[in-house]
């Protein structure tokens, strides 16, 4: 079945160093959220500016709401935004269990 996909990018707001001190606790934070299946594919911008991540949810609402108890959010490293929603008729081999 087709799938909701959503863009989210991740805009830092501190100094690249302040941010990679809580890279490893985010990094484990989207680990989780691959194992639940809504984070598709997600790294740091080539700019080094910020992320990108593609997710499967329900909602804008429920994409945006994963992120509350990332790591760079609770120590304000970090924005996200929807850059976009797109439904997914097409997947590559081993994406058809995204919802």
């Amino acid at each position: 079945s087709d799938s909701t996909m959503f863009v989210i990018f991740g805009n830092y707001t501190a100094p690249l160093d302040e941010v990679d001190s809580h890279r490893e606790a985010h990094l484990q934070f989207i680990g989780g959220l691959v194992a639940s299946g809504n984070v598709v594919a997600s790294g740091r911008r080539a700019e080094g500016d910020g992320s990108a991540l593609v997710l499967s949810a329900n909602s804008r609402g429920e994409a945006l709401a994963l992120f509350d108890q990332d790591p760079y959010v609770r120590a304000g490293v970090v924005e996200y935004e929807l850059a976009a929603e797109f439904t997914a008729g097409a997947k590559a081999p081993g994406l058809e269990d995204y919802r």
